[in-house]
């Protein structure tokens, strides 16, 4: 009888932490050369139970503590009863105040990372521009023409394409302090105590991984300077009960910000767009504000999907981008059939793959890598028209291994649930400081790649005695990011009592933000998983502070 009084009073909500826990086992599992993770069972369950328990306890403690700083605030000085060196009051003053200070504090990157730091994809996003590949959508066409226009105007007026597209640089440094400056003041408007607005400016001001990124050119560094204002009025317009979302100015603030999220970045829009339509699951909004939410996704949705691949692309002769993007998870997976259950494979298997694939299937086990799928993926089908018997046999596979797909995918996302490398190094963020990452037919057209910037050895070895620092060292971890907050915020959203469904819906933006990170091509190597989490880093303090104040508002109503 005991027994079932301890098991009614755990919570469901408990599941997160168990599930989280479960792919923490796995993901360390996976963190191997060869990506297996049935190598030790015994170790795989002592795993499993270890991680669980640390993130049921983890949980349980963040919680507490957020409500006991919830008692602080009680007693926290109004911002108006005298003049602080730190001012967080929502208003003009401390919003370019503290915009300065992040500025200030970023300056030795942005000196050191001069004339700034290019990553492949914009050395692509160039050579189409100078027509040297065909002109598709696989990178946003809007940022192609972005970069082409910016390579120009510096070709013009300094004889120099880089100049151009440092100009572009520095209007990410300062648009990034300023949202990221009124991001810190919405979220001291909603409940946040001072003394932690301190510690979050001291994170925004100081946390490397920003000025760095900043400091570099790509699509992801460009769409989250929209991401984030989307979500400080996506947030708002939840706690003003939708009546922010009836002024015309802000309605048209979300469309214009949400649409450029997805221009800039594609993926943008399996976020953007389910988080509008949803948000008819919230309580509290008023029937007229979750129409309007709801109008302003299906405008952004139908923009997105029909208007621009049917019509503004044809117009302008953008091929659409290969439907690979889309399912390198399944490649990869049949990949994995390939390499170690290819007795299974009839011969019209074996020729399925090779005439989807760019790659020969003969060539697929060697050219196989558990941490990434672009060696087999590739950046394009031979014949997209094989795309559905391709999935019904990536179905019929799956069937028959589940086990090799689930450790195929786990070589893919195990980034964002472990905390050491396959060298057994800690997991944290690679940053890139030099554009050494480059189609080599650049340099043809742009002789100035700035293959070093002028102190990128200082920026470096700085980055790396700040992530080496104990127990700062946890903020450059990926699964922190990645998957520790985000699940944490759920557990938040589910706790005991009324509306859960409605918090949930209510953090939408991190949630299909996770949703992405388990589908793309690569996590545990290289820069490329810090691009992909940096929307994450950005919008996390926001929210994190969201589904807090919500938390302490349900308390003290009880």
């Amino acid at each position: 009888m005991n027994g079932i009084k301890i098991l009614r009073k755990i919570e469901p909500r408990v599941v997160v932490p168990l599930a989280l826990g479960v792919m923490f086992a796995l993901g360390d599992e996976a963190s191997n050369p060869d990506g297996f993770i049935m190598q030790n069972r015994n170790a795989l369950i002592a795993k499993v139970v270890l991680f669980c328990v640390l993130f049921c306890i983890l949980f349980h403690f963040a919680e507490r503590l957020i409500a006991m700083m919830g008692e602080t605030l009680k007693s926290d000085i109004s911002e108006k009863q005298r003049h602080r060196l730190f001012e967080y009051g929502y208003s003009i003053k401390p919003w370019l105040k503290n915009a300065v200070v992040i500025a200030i504090c970023w300056l030795p990157y942005e000196i050191w990372l001069f004339p700034g730091v290019y990553w492949s994809d914009t050395s692509k996003q160039l050579l189409i521009h100078y027509g040297a590949e065909p002109f598709t959508d696989h990178h946003p066409f809007v940022l192609t023409y972005l970069f082409g226009w910016f390579a120009d105007f510096g070709q013009w007026a300094f004889h120099n394409p880089i100049y151009g597209l440092y100009l572009l640089i520095v209007m990410q440094l300062i648009a990034a302090p300023l949202i990221l400056s009124w991001m810190l003041l919405y979220t001291r408007k909603i409940g946040v105590p001072r003394w932690l607005c301190h510690v979050e400016l001291a994170f925004l001001a100081l946390f490397p991984l920003l000025p760095v990124m900043f400091s570099s050119l790509a699509k992801d560094t460009i769409s989250v300077l929209f991401f984030m204002p989307f979500c400080i009025l996506f947030v708002d317009a939840i706690r003003t009960k939708g009546s922010s979302l009836m002024k015309p100015r802000v309605a048209i603030a979300i469309l214009l910000c949400g649409l450029l999220t997805c221009l800039t970045k594609k993926a943008g829009v399996y976020v953007v767009v389910p988080s509008l339509l949803l948000m008819l699951l919230i309580n509290g909004l008023s029937k007229k504000a979750k129409s309007v939410a709801f109008a302003i996704g299906a405008v952004i949705a139908i923009i997105m999907m029909v208007i621009i691949p049917k019509a503004v692309m044809p117009a302008f002769g953008v091929a659409p981008g290969g439907k690979q993007e889309s399912i390198p998870f399944a490649i990869q997976q049949v990949a994995h059939d390939i390499k170690y259950n290819s007795e299974d494979m009839t011969p019209q298997e074996k020729k399925l793959v090779s005439d989807f694939l760019t790659i020969e299937y003969k060539k697929i086990p060697q050219a196989y890598d558990p941490q990434i799928a672009d060696p087999v993926k590739g950046t394009s089908l031979k014949n997209p028209d094989l795309f559905s018997d391709f999935m019904r046999l990536w179905l019929k596979k799956t069937v028959e291994h589940p086990i090799g797909h689930l450790e195929s995918w786990m070589g893919l996302v195990r980034g964002w649930f472990s905390f050491s490398n396959n060298d057994g190094s800690p997991s944290n963020m690679v940053v890139c400081t030099e554009s050494a990452w480059y189609y080599k037919p650049i340099l043809k057209y742009v002789p100035q790649w700035p293959l070093k910037s002028n102190e990128s050895d200082t920026a470096r070895s700085v980055y790396d005695m700040e992530q080496s620092v104990p127990i700062l060292n946890v903020l450059f971890s990926r699964a922190l990011w990645a998957s520790i907050l985000p699940c944490f915020m759920l557990y938040l959203a589910l706790r005991p009592g009324k509306g859960k469904w409605s918090r949930v819906a209510s953090m939408l933006p991190v949630n299909m933000s996770f949703v992405y990170l388990l589908l793309v091509p690569v996590s545990g190597m290289g820069g490329e998983p810090t691009r992909y989490v940096l929307q994450l880093i950005c919008i996390t303090p926001l929210f994190l502070a969201f589904m807090s104040s919500m938390s302490r508002t349900d308390s003290t109503t009880k």
